[in-house]
């Protein structure tokens, strides 16, 4: 990779609820030389979420596919595994993609060199990952591991099995085996003496989190621990909404303005009762 590489970033639809780690991901890719041109949300969807309705899903892809195409850089950069797949095992097939496909964990790790360089401030942390192993087309757990034993202080420890599926939103269908999962970490954490978990996707850390109110490691994201070593902090608003306490303390946290926004009946109906919800061992 050229050190003036142009990228589209795309960061997905459920993503957003965590600002932190899109910044996070971003400021990283910018400090190994990539160009950012950052697409997620709605209108950048892969239409997973539409796979009962293959005409509506169709519509989304093409729609997102035209997108990436116009952006002319000719390398996406896909965060979220479900769009990753999406990509290759459907979107692909009925669209004509003018550019290359690849993972964010593998960009960051082609130039772990360049990285390892912004990594100057210790954080003295014992490091559990998080591990899934259902996300079959990228290997992503050694690429992460290599990356945090890039960062001064950090003691990555071996932890437990690894869990199923690509990410843990693929089990919150299933809540016993969620469950299982949960309390499978908890004990591997324990029992390896991690003071931190390190998540790799946005949603074990937004289904994990919580577990900071009632055990004793703290839940992050790695790009939290790569760009605190760069100095850079990004507020991870989710996890303080999630820890806020009661329903009161939850809204007077998010604040208003941010609940104009996303609509008082979305946000009562649907996000305050995930933001009070704990995660279940």
């Amino acid at each position: 990779m050229n050190a003036t590489e142009k990228i589209t970033f795309w960061y997905g639809c459920n993503a957003v609820r965590h600002g932190d780690i899109i910044h996070g991901a971003i400021a990283l890719l910018e400090a190994v030389g990539v160009e950012v041109t950052p697409a997620g949300g709605a209108g950048y969807c892969c239409g997973t979420s539409k796979d009962a309705n293959l005409r509506a899903a169709e519509g989304m892809g093409q729609r997102t596919v035209k997108k990436f195409n116009a952006h002319g850089t000719g390398k996406v950069v896909s965060w979220c595994p479900s769009c990753y797949r999406h990509m290759n095992g459907f979107m692909g097939e009925y669209t004509q993609p003018q550019f290359e496909l690849s993972h964010f964990t593998q960009l960051l790790h082609a130039r772990r060199d360049v990285l390892a360089q912004k990594l100057t401030r210790r954080v003295e942390r014992k490091v559990m990952l998080h591990r899934h192993f259902g996300f079959h087309e990228v290997d992503v757990n050694p690429l992460v591991e290599d990356l945090l034993r890039l960062v001064p202080g950090i003691t990555l420890l071996e932890g437990g099995t690894a869990a199923p599926g690509h990410m843990c939103s693929a089990l919150s269908r299933v809540p016993a085996s969620l469950k299982d999962v949960t309390r499978g970490l908890c004990d591997d954490a324990a029992a390896c003496g991690a003071d931190t978990v390190a998540t790799v996707f946005h949603s074990c850390q937004r289904l994990l989190c919580g577990l900071e109110a009632s055990e004793p490691f703290r839940v992050v994201n790695y790009v939290s621990l790569l760009t605190e070593s760069m100095g850079l902090t990004f507020a991870d608003d989710y996890k303080a909404w999630k820890l806020a306490g009661s329903e009161d303390e939850v809204i007077a946290k998010v604040g208003e303005e941010r609940i104009a926004a996303i609509g008082e009946n979305l946000f009562r109906e649907s996000i305050l009762p995930e933001l009070m919800r704990r995660p279940s061992k």
